[in-house]
């Protein structure tokens, strides 16, 4: 790390920052992300690549380890995306805090978990209501004659058991981004500011927005 860059300071909000400060604070947003259903990291957007193109879509964040540096969210095994990311693991996901005016570009590679201790204990926690996104019959990004959930009526209306919903299980997987770098924005009028944090290489870095 470049010692001088981590003497100089910014102010966010009337809050002045040096570079491991604003890195701690960008795991603090990250973890409230995860446990707060109304914060605004909550709904990351996530990409990877998908038939040598982009694919994007917008996932729940359900996890922030930042000791481990990673970040988890569920998915069906069957989605097209599972399948994309075994063949190539590399993922991003991008946070922004509108109030707060900033924005979170993390960049990592995805491990897939399915069938383990981390899957089992996410399956624990998963409510009713989550559970009924598993239930399917149907592949996700399956084509339909009609509008559709792909459910039964009864499940749509949760007219199930948790123990009727254990079926779910074998179509229940966790994505985890290890964080390889965060690059963080503030928006401001009077000029923004940006930092980078490489965790492959070891250094954090001011950047020109």
């Amino acid at each position: 790390m470049n010692m001088e860059s981590l003497n100089e300071t910014v102010v966010v909000n009337n809050i002045s920052y040096s570079l491991t400060e604003l890195e701690k604070d960008c795991w603090i947003r990250l973890v409230n992300g995860a446990v707060k259903g109304r914060d605004s990291f909550h709904l990351p957007a996530v990409a990877n690549f998908s038939d040598g193109e982009i694919s994007l879509r917008t996932v729940v964040l359900r996890k922030a380890l930042p000791e481990q540096r990673e970040l988890r969210f569920h998915t069906d095994i069957r989605s097209p995306k599972w399948k994309d990311l075994q063949m190539n693991p590399v993922i991003s996901a991008l946070f922004y805090d509108a109030s707060a005016r900033i924005q979170l570009r993390v960049k990592g590679k995805a491990v897939l978990y399915f069938n383990d201790t981390v899957t089992a204990d996410a399956w624990d926690k998963t409510n009713l209501s989550s559970r009924r996104c598993y239930l399917t019959p149907f592949t996700p990004s399956d084509f339909s004659d009609i509008p559709t959930s792909g459910l039964p009526t009864y499940i749509e209306q949760e007219e199930f058991t948790m123990q009727e919903s254990e079926v779910g299980k074998e179509n229940f997987g966790v994505v985890g981004i290890k964080v390889g770098s965060i690059d963080w924005v503030w928006l401001n009028h009077a000029g923004h500011r940006r930092a980078f944090f490489d965790y492959v290489n070891g250094e954090y870095r001011w950047m020109v927005p």
